[in-house]
């Protein structure tokens, strides 16, 4: 047994849990599938693990399977599809080529690859001919594409995210997680064929955040960037009101925390190129503007 890979496995669930806030109970799931693929414990003929990811917008499917892949493989090896632009037929094509010997998306990347992260975001949203081709992916392993080439998926973990079921998360209610978690899954029986939905290794839904959870989120993504900044020389600090700004703007009420990124590397970056602008040493304090619409540089404080 490779002592090594045991150790770094052992790593997995607290690295993954200080990236990935509020979904304690999807980690757990998810390290499992993991860590039964790096052993070698899936069946050959079958993909490293399988796993459909449920829930709303912004709470961490993506990112997760993201953070999971880099921690795996590197940075080389995640590969995402957006399955809203294979909605109708004329796009299928785009996505698994065509007979004139085009491999189309998937096949370019398997034809480069053999291990990593096929992530296919919000996969309901594909046309119906390609789910029939996840029967192959998840079953054998190996997918015959257009140009007529047999591909193998045995060194890959396939990813599915999907919003079905999520208005049953966001309305308001006092039903606990576990009941709301079985009319979610109810709702994807609705949507998909039973045959598809039983070839995942697991089907896992997500929690919508929380506000204490949004700030967590938002702390950690502040640090992130503070310290991506701090590498190339720029020494700042956030007071509390920063960072409840950014918070409050970086959380959507449709898109839950996903523009969180976006939106703290947008308001630091502007503070930090005012103070460039006016020729002062890019560092400090960041506080809130007067007119409480940006992020103010106190140089020396």
């Amino acid at each position: 047994m490779n002592a090594f890979l045991i150790e770094k496995l052992n790593g997995l669930q607290p690295y993954l849990s200080s990236k990935i806030k509020g979904q304690d109970h999807v980690i757990t799931r998810v390290c499992s599938v993991l860590e039964r693929g790096q052993l070698g414990l899936q069946p050959p003929d079958k993909p490293l693990g399988s796993m459909l990811f449920l829930g709303p917008t912004g709470v961490g499917k993506t990112e997760l399977t993201r953070e999971f892949s880099r921690y795996l493989f590197g940075d080389e090896a995640f590969f995402r599809f957006d399955m809203s632009e294979f909605l109708h037929m004329d796009a299928v094509k785009l996505f698994m080529g065509d007979e004139s010997g085009n491999p189309g998306r998937l096949g370019k990347i398997l034809s480069g690859h053999r291990q990593g992260v096929l992530l296919f975001d919000e996969v309901e949203k594909a046309h119906r001919f390609i789910w029939d081709l996840f029967l192959q992916m998840l079953d054998a392993a190996r997918i015959t594409l257009s140009d007529h080439r047999t591909y193998d998926l045995s060194g890959f973990y396939i990813v599915c995210t999907s919003n079905i079921g999520s208005q049953q998360l966001l309305r308001p209610t006092r039903l606990p997680f576990a009941t709301l978690e079985r009319a979610v899954l109810a709702e994807l029986h609705q949507v998909f064929r039973p045959e598809l939905i039983g070839r995942f290794s697991e089907k896992i839904v997500f929690k919508p955040l929380s506000p204490d959870i949004q700030r967590e989120i938002g702390q950690l993504v502040i640090s992130e960037e503070l310290a991506r900044l701090r590498a190339q020389g720029i020494e700042l600090t956030a007071s509390e009101p920063a960072i409840e700004f950014l918070v409050r703007h970086g959380v959507h009420k449709t898109l839950g925390a996903r523009p969180m990124k976006g939106v703290v590397q947008k308001f630091i970056g502007d503070a930090v190129l005012c103070a460039m602008k006016a020729r002062q040493m890019p560092g400090g304090n960041l506080t809130v503007s007067a007119k409480n619409s940006h992020l103010a540089l106190n140089v020396g404080t």
